[in-house]
C-alpha cells in the first residue's frame, strides 16, 4: 500500500513486466518462456538452447534476419551473440541487449564499445541492435553497484571494452568483405 502511489498505469506496468520477461528469456535460451498479457500471447521462446531461434522468436523475423553472428575473445573475456548489419540501423538503443554471465545489464562501456565499432558505418542518429553475451570470471565483475543489479562494475573495464569492440569490428569487417589486417613479421 505504501508504494501504490508510485505505480504507473496498468498499461505501463504491463509493458515493464513484459520487458523484464523478455530480458529473462533472452538471457536463458535453454528455458522456454511464454508471456501472456490480458489473454494475449506476447511472445514465446522455444527453450531449445539455440540462441538464433530464441532471438528469432523473441525479437521478430525482421530484426533476426538482419543480425550477424559475432564472436571474439580477449584477455579472458569471451563475447558471443548477434549484432545488426550497418544497413539495419535502428532509431533508438532499445534493441541493444547486453548480458554478463547470463545476467541482463546496462553498461555504458559496452554500449560505447559497440557504437565505436560501428563508427563511420551507420548514419547519424541511427543505432546498432545487438544481443551480446560477455562471459568473465565471477571475480572480475561486481554486481553490487545498483539496487536492481542491472548495472555492474568490471574489474578491468578496458579489457571488456576491447573484447566487445574488436569482436564487433571483426564481424563487421568480415560482413563487408574487407580483408583482415595482420602485421607482417620483418625478416
Amino acid at each position: 500500500p505504501a508504494r501504490r502511489k508510485f505505480l504507473k498505469t496498468d498499461r505501463a506496468e504491463g509493458a515493464a513486466c513484459a520487458a523484464a520477461a523478455l530480458r529473462c528469456a533472452l538471457g536463458r535460451p535453454d528455458v522456454s518462456v511464454r508471456c501472456i498479457r490480458d489473454g494475449e500471447e506476447l511472445f514465446f521462446s522455444p527453450g531449445d538452447n539455440k540462441l538464433d531461434s530464441c532471438v528469432y522468436s523473441l525479437l521478430g523475423r525482421d530484426l533476426a534476419m538482419s543480425l550477424l553472428p559475432c564472436e571474439g575473445e580477449s584477455d579472458g573475456a569471451r563475447v558471443h551473440g548477434f549484432i545488426s548489419s550497418p544497413a539495419a540501423g535502428r532509431g533508438s538503443r532499445a534493441q541493444q541487449h547486453f548480458f554478463c554471465n547470463g545476467r541482463w545489464i546496462k553498461s555504458a562501456a559496452l554500449q560505447a564499445a559497440l557504437e565505436q565499432a560501428y563508427r563511420n558505418t551507420l548514419l547519424v542518429g541511427r543505432f546498432p541492435a545487438c544481443v551480446l553475451y560477455v562471459e568473465l570470471s565471477c571475480a572480475a565483475v561486481d554486481v553490487n553497484v545498483h539496487p536492481a543489479k542491472t548495472e555492474v562494475k568490471f574489474l578491468s573495464e578496458r579489457e571488456v571494452f576491447d573484447a566487445v569492440h574488436y569482436a564487433v569490428l571483426s564481424t563487421l569487417n568480415k560482413a563487408a568483405g574487407r580483408p583482415e589486417w595482420k602485421l607482417s613479421e620483418k625478416q
